[in-house]
C-alpha cells in the first residue's frame, strides 16, 4: 500500500471522533448547539439528516422487540450537525424510533461544536469524547450507550440495550 493510500485509510477512520481545532462555520455548515427538538436538524437547512433517514431500510424483525420493550427508556442523543457520522446515525435511530412508536417526548437532543464541549456541563455530565452518543437512562440512571457508530447495527445494539435494562 502506497504511502498516500495509507493516509487516506487514517483519515477516513478518523471520522468525528478527531479533536479539531474550532473555526467558525461557514453557511453551509451552521451548527446547531445545546438542547435541540428533532426539527432544528430535520429541516431542508440540514438536508443529509432527511436524505439519510429516507434511505435507511429498517430491519423490520427487531421493530416489534424495540416496541416492548422502550417503555421507561429516555435517550439523551448528543450529535454534530456538522458531523457525518451523526447524520447517518442519528437519522437511523429516529427512523426505528418513528417505526416503533417511541415518543419523541422520551428523545432529548443536545449539539455540539467540534470541540465537543459545552458551557453548561452537559458534555462533562455525560462523558462525551464521541459524537453522536446515544446515552438511555431508565429512572434517571444510564443503562446503555451507543458511541459513534454501532456496533453490530442500530436496531440490533438498540435492542439489547433495551433488553439489558428491564428489571432495573
Amino acid at each position: 500500500m502506497g504511502r498516500l493510500s495509507g493516509i487516506l485509510i487514517v483519515l477516513l477512520l478518523a471520522g468525528c471522533s478527531t479533536k479539531q481545532a474550532e473555526k467558525p462555520p461557514t453557511t453551509s455548515e451552521r451548527m446547531v448547539l445545546g438542547w435541540a427538538v428533532r426539527e432544528d436538524f430535520m429541516q431542508p437547512d440540514y438536508p443529509r439528516f432527511q436524505e439519510y433517514y429516507d434511505a435507511y431500510q429498517v430491519d423490520g424483525n427487531f421493530i416489534q422487540m424495540i416496541q416492548a420493550l422502550h417503555q421507561g427508556v429516555d435517550v439523551v442523543v448528543v450529535l454534530g450537525t456538522w458531523c457525518g457520522d451523526s447524520k447517518r446515525e442519528v437519522a437511523r435511530f429516529l427512523k426505528i424510533a418513528d417505526l416503533a412508536s417511541i415518543p419523541s417526548s422520551r428523545i432529548k437532543f443536545y449539539g455540539v461544536d467540534r470541540t465537543k464541549t459545552s458551557d453548561d456541563g452537559v458534555t462533562e455530565q455525560y462523558d462525551i469524547r464521541l459524537v453522536p452518543t446515544f446515552i438511555f437512562l431508565k429512572h434517571g440512571i444510564e443503562v446503555g450507550r451507543i458511541v459513534e457508530s454501532p456496533k453490530t447495527s442500530m436496531e440490533e445494539d438498540l435492542l439489547v440495550i433495551l433488553a439489558d435494562s428491564q428489571g432495573r
